[in-house]
């Protein structure tokens, strides 16, 4: 009886310590990543899906609604920026080859700009055309680099300040707008600085 209980405790101490090395919350219970990131799954609901994830929604059909005009003006200032940044890394590419990190980066601007186009497509919005045909870049890597560096501010900024206030109603721009402006502060600009100096 006496190492049946010894095993029993040995065994819950090894599931506390499983379970804490996992990243298991305690009261929380929620399943978080090494880096503090909630992995455990979020109810999908029509004011949060996008795409696909929208299949999942018992009777929601396209369009999911109407949005206001300044929500929409939001929208359009975000793809209009994700278009100028892709253009501008774009014209880099073709002017000093194919170089990191706008070889990269470039390829995140298209992630970007596909995740407004579904916001668009799930409120039955037309979508914008990319306006940016003929954009001229700096003849050398450094300036071009020092260029995305505050290209990456503003568009943080823009997201920050202006953007994300205007569709705070709305989880599944909001959702959006948030990694967009992350994935500029947090990974194309140290990139760019890096580049830069």
């Amino acid at each position: 009886m006496k190492s049946q209980l010894i095993l029993v405790i040995v065994a819950g101490l090894g599931a506390l310590v499983a379970a804490y090395s996992l990243g298991w919350q305690g009261a929380a219970d929620k399943r978080l990543t090494n880096s503090g990131v909630d992995t455990s799954e979020t109810v999908v609901s029509s004011a949060n899906c996008l795409s696909e994830d929208c299949l999942k929604v018992a009777d929601l059909e396209y369009p999911a609604g109407e949005l206001p005009k300044d929500v929409i003006s939001a929208l359009n200032v975000a793809i209009d920026d994700e278009y100028k940044a892709r253009a501008t890394y774009s014209a880099v590419i073709s002017k000093l080859g194919s170089i990191r990190p706008f070889s990269m980066i470039i390829r995140a601007e298209e992630q970007h700009i596909s995740s407004l186009k579904a916001i668009y497509d799930k409120y039955g919005l037309e979508i914008p055309d990319d306006p940016y045909t003929d954009v001229q870049v700096a003849a050398t890597k450094a300036a071009n680099c020092s260029v995305g560096v505050q290209a990456e501010i503003d568009n943080a900024a823009l997201y920050r300040d202006s953007l994300l206030p205007r569709v705070s109603a709305y989880p599944d721009i909001t959702s959006v707008f948030t990694s967009l402006m992350n994935a500029s502060q947090n990974n194309h600009l140290p990139a760019f600085e890096r580049c830069a100096s």
